[in-house]
């Protein structure tokens, strides 16, 4: 958005600004965001000292948005933090490691645009309203926004956390590293009460298209819909595995036959010790469900 497209700015808004320092470029955004907050904002900055700690920050942040300067992680705590909230909205920044939700958004990379656009869309109501999602594992739940998945996508999320330095280069190298240990997993899953046994690479539940920096995995995907979908990989050999995923770029791998595509909003994975993770974070081990909610948050 351009600074002419701002409606004149007649009393600043509050804000409250999440920066997760140990992200890729947490405090790099941060920094570069803070010489232009004045113009729009009264904004508090709040810092990350743990995994988790952004939830607790959500939860208590005050003002009209919270700004997140971290990547897909960060603004997965935050979307946590504030699911039981219905008066403040999110506002996502280009950083970290996968920028998959930032993506998803269509959000402005460069800092002093970003400012002018989330003071714009506040300005105008112009906020989006989006269902979460819901992992259910080991007694626990969590919200997410984009992509869940089982299976080989957490178990390279393992890998890549040593490479996250490198970007992609580092996910490829997880993707490498993860898929010379990697064995069958005996899915056993339910798809809106369907049952489905098979071998499998991975199971995804995804309501964005993009996954693991700018991955078209589910280019069917619509967050702005009441359903995910199912992207199921069965089991393949290596080689053909290594023919199959560049195709994952261009979203061309759902014309294979080892990947199929199936519309859901309730996902269960009955296979017991598959791990799992949420917006490239580890959250446990099957057997878990993953849903859509009837909880809304809004993204500026």
């Amino acid at each position: 958005m351009n600074s002419k497209n701002v409606p004149a700015v007649n009393q600043k808004l509050a804000a409250t600004v999440i920066v997760n320092p140990a992200s890729r470029s947490g405090s790099k955004i941060y920094q570069a965001l803070e010489r232009h907050m004045g113009r729009y904002f009264d904004f508090k900055a709040l810092f990350t000292e743990r995994r988790g700690h952004a939830v607790e920050l959500a939860r208590a942040a005050s003002g009209r948005v919270i700004i997140v300067c971290g990547g897909d992680g960060t603004i997965n705590e935050v979307a946590n933090g504030v699911a039981d909230r219905s008066d403040i909205a999110v506002a996502p920044t280009y950083g970290g490691s996968g920028c998959d939700l930032s993506r998803l958004f269509g959000i402005a990379k460069e800092a002093g645009e970003r400012v002018d656009e989330i003071y714009g869309r506040l300005s105008s109501g112009n906020n989006t309203r989006i269902r979460l999602s819901l992992i259910e594992a080991g007694g626990t739940g969590r919200y997410f926004v984009g992509v869940g998945d089982a299976g080989f996508g957490a178990m390279v999320a393992g890998t890549f956390d040593r490479y996250r330095r490198l970007g992609k280069l580092g996910y490829v190298l997880g993707v490498l590293q993860t898929l010379m240990k990697i064995k069958p997993i005996e899915a056993d899953i339910s798809v809106d009460g369907k049952p489905r046994k098979e071998r499998a690479l991975m199971v995804m539940f995804a309501r964005s298209m993009y996954y693991a920096g700018g991955m078209k995995v589910s280019p069917n995907s619509d967050p702005l819909s009441d359903s995910a979908q199912m992207i199921f990989l069965k089991w393949m050999s290596r080689p053909v595995f290594l023919t199959v995923f560049p195709r994952v770029y261009s979203g061309n791998h759902l014309k294979t036959a080892y990947v199929d595509e199936t519309e859901v909003r309730r996902l269960e994975i009955a296979t017991p010790g598959v791990p799992i993770d949420v917006e490239g974070e580890y959250v446990g081990l099957t057997p878990c469900v993953f849903s859509v909610t009837d909880r809304y948050i809004s993204i500026v």
